[in-house]
């Protein structure tokens, strides 16, 4: 039995790593996707506590003679079969290319998660020499049996961690808890209160804590980097102390910082949700004057949350990690995270947020970017109209959102919203006089005039041009001669004209019917109410 990467390496160079002598070793001489059938046989065996499959190593043990070239072609095709067929994608541990007596071979470490492991929606089970299919019976049987996906983060550890970072965790927990004291802090006390919530010599603690590195760097005006540091303990991405370097950084002369509670939230998610099965989940912040893009590998079903910011959905496989951050209030727990960095961002009138999902090799890379700057004051001003026409916050900020997407076709928009907001989505788009409506046939939003007006010049009303009064007087008479006796009043006039109800609106739309009563085109009935003259 191999148990670690050096024996493997030594047995390797000493031509002793017959598949016979070694249970958990799996040798071949070139890759095949139908080898993935013996890696899911292999990561099935629950009596393993790790297990090898090597490709570059004929049966007999001997190297294959494969070049450095071979290698990391191959260490990339093995990868993305590997994302694509593996299910779950933890049961591999990593996959790497080594080099002995010159000659490359490639490694991919495997170990049982907690549940079934399957290739191509299929389990596999190694009976002797051969494999099967595991029918459904024994699938069921095994899942039965198996505690269900491992938490990477409740694994075991053994490992120094930083005292100082632990105290400020433990003070906050102190703060939010109530349950904690730092009184006569030491190490041993930190190590005391870690063990009573069940975390300590745990992964959670080492990610915190611990060894668990993540990068920092800082770029000037012409994007050259001029802070590029390698920083240990994830708990000092979600301490004041780093908002503050942050913001401090970006304070300058474009003004205005990031929105504070949308940084704190896509920090944490970033340590919540990073998949740390490989390079620690390689997280890194780049920070730009105007910019801040927070990245992390992630699994990739996670591509499935990326711009759905009008979504309640939310899942971790770190379940401990998880349960320590909102103990200590560090994270949302009821998926509410991603509406409130895409809100914060928009009603402090700056860009909307953006999540880009890049593939990097067996995982994904998650990249969220937050933007700075001054807030844009005519953003400020229309979330403020629509908080007015519409007088319900969450109403309010989808149709800014929809607004500031107003180039996309709505069928794209409708991916960014799921059930828990779909009612409220669908009342927006079934408003014939609201700020935006949808032109079905075309699949897109057509933007009201005060909209438009706002928006592009800032203002809360603009006269009409000849053309567009002409149009409207048209429109108007159709309308209110059909269907109300040819009587019509400021307020449907205003709606008529996709008009909103500011002062300065309602001075326009009086104004207007008072020079169409000038003209004899309307007669007025009494105060606020005319009446088309037929012609």
């Amino acid at each position: 039995m191999i148990n670690n990467i050096e024996e493997l390496l030594l047995a390797i160079k000493n031509e002793t790593i017959q598949e016979h002598k070694n249970q958990n070793v799996e040798l071949k001489s070139s890759w095949s996707k139908d080898h993935g059938k013996k890696i899911s046989a292999f990561a099935n065996k629950t009596n393993l506590e790790v297990s090898w499959f090597i490709v570059g190593i004929e049966d007999n043990g001997i190297l294959s003679g494969n070049s450095e070239k071979w290698a990391k072609q191959y260490e990339e095709i093995i990868s993305q079969q590997l994302n694509i067929y593996l299910d779950p994608v933890q049961a591999s541990l990593g996959i790497a290319c080594y080099e002995v007596n010159s000659a490359w071979f490639i490694v991919i470490q495997l170990k049982n998660p907690g549940t079934v492991v399957k290739w191509n929606g299929v389990a596999w089970i190694a009976t002797g020499t051969t494999v099967r299919d595991m029918t459904a019976v024994e699938v069921m049987e095994m899942t039965m049996k198996l505690p269900g996906l491992t938490d990477y983060s409740a694994q075991l550890w053994s490992g120094e961690i930083d005292a100082e970072i632990c105290r400020n965790f433990v003070e906050r927990l102190a703060f939010v808890a109530k349950e904690y004291s730092t009184d006569n802090f030491c190490k041993d006390n930190c190590i005391e209160i870690l063990a009573r919530l069940k975390i300590a010599n745990r992964n959670v603690s080492r990610l915190l804590f611990g060894d668990t590195y993540y990068r920092f760097v800082c770029f000037d005006d012409d994007g050259e980097p001029i802070v590029n540091e390698k920083r240990k303990g994830l708990y000092n991405l979600l301490m004041d102390e780093f908002i503050k370097e942050i913001q401090t950084f970006t304070h300058n002369d474009l003004g205005g910082n990031f929105p504070e509670r949308a940084l704190r939230e896509a920090l944490a998610n970033a340590v919540a949700h990073a998949a740390y099965f490989e390079n620690n989940g390689d997280i890194i912040i780049e920070l730009y004057q105007d910019k801040i893009t927070i990245s992390n590998l992630c699994l990739p079903e996670s591509g499935y949350f990326a711009n759905r910011w009008f979504s309640r959905g939310h899942k971790t496989v770190n379940v401990t990690l998880m349960e320590v951050l909102r103990i200590c209030r560090l994270v949302d727990e009821l998926g509410r995270g991603k509406n409130l960095i895409f809100s914060e961002a928009l009603k402090a009138g700056k860009r909307a947020p953006q999540v880009v999902v890049e593939k990097a090799g067996r995982f994904n890379r998650w990249k969220l970017s937050i933007y700075g700057g001054e807030g844009d004051e005519k953003k400020l001003r229309l979330y403020e109209r629509l908080r007015q026409h519409y007088k319900h916050d969450s109403k309010a900020l989808i149709v800014l959102a929809i607004i500031l997407w107003k180039e996309k076709k709505i069928s794209e928009i409708t991916k960014f919203v799921d059930e828990d907001y779909e009612p409220l989505f669908n009342d927006i788009l079934g408003e014939i006089y609201g700020a935006v409506w949808y032109w079905k046939e075309q699949d897109q939003i057509v933007l009201s005039r005060w909209v438009k007006v706002l928006i592009g010049e800032g203002k809360d009303s603009k006269v009409l041009s000849i053309d567009e009064e002409e149009r409207l007087l048209k429109w108007a008479y159709e309308r209110q001669t059909q269907y109300h006796n040819g009587i019509i009043t400021p307020t449907d006039l205003r709606k008529l004209a996709d008009m909103g109800n500011t002062s300065s609106e309602m001075t326009l739309s009086s104004r207007l019917l008072k020079k169409w009563e000038s003209e004899k085109k309307v007669k007025k009935l009494r105060k606020g109410v005319y009446s088309f003259i037929s012609t």
